[in-house]
């Protein structure tokens, strides 16, 4: 039989964690009392409010979301000296996409990233690898600049070819020294598909 002092502690204790379950737990979602700050943390708080109908109202649903209604198409080619690399980039707003297909006279080594504004934010590597041609499609995390390094590591100049069309708003080829050269693009308008017809 287990001793009165051992008894007398097990009482203590189950005592003590009871009172704290009533504090923490139970005086936070039925009657709305939070001495331990635990319900307002666990959201215990909105339990009580929900049942006493002091809950603050929910947010408004929004049924649609502003979208670009026009998008640009991009059409360059450019000449990569022996030895030497440059960049290509995009600028995205984020969610904001684009497609796009390049394709080289000879292979290259390329990497295709985006750079964001954030500067708390890093930079993000999507490809990285030797070839003469890539294509696909890009949905912006972020607002930056996304596009592609390459590097001409043969004897031989080669000639770039690109085409992309999407909502960015400027292409930039960006070589040595940080010179950068803006390039022309046409920019078509595009309603929005939910939009009222004309009356």
């Amino acid at each position: 039989m287990p001793s009165t002092s051992r008894i007398a502690l097990a009482a203590a204790i189950a005592f003590v964690v009871a009172a704290a379950v009533l504090a923490a737990f139970v005086l936070p979602a039925e009657y709305g009392k939070d001495p331990l700050g635990t319900g307002k943390r666990l959201g215990l708080l909105d339990l009580y409010e929900a049942k006493t109908g002091d809950a603050p109202p929910p947010p408004p649903v929004q049924h649609g979301t502003e979208r670009p209604k026009t998008y640009k198409v991009d059409a360059s080619t450019m000449t990569l000296a022996p030895g030497m690399a440059f960049e290509y980039k995009y600028r995205l707003e984020q969610g904001a996409g684009m497609v796009y297909a390049w394709s080289t006279d000879a292979p290259v080594k390329y990497e295709f990233h985006g750079e964001p504004d954030d500067s708390r934010l890093k930079v993000v590597s999507y490809e990285k690898q030797v070839g003469d041609h890539a294509a696909g499609s890009l949905t912006a995390a972020f607002t930056g600049i996304h596009g592609w390094y390459w590097e001409n590591t043969g004897k031989q100049p080669v000639s770039i070819a690109i085409h992309s069309s999407g909502f960015f708003t400027s292409a930039d080829e960006m070589r040595p020294k940080f010179d950068v050269e803006k390039h022309k693009m046409r920019t078509e308008h595009i309603e929005h598909p939910l939009a009222e017809p004309p009356k």
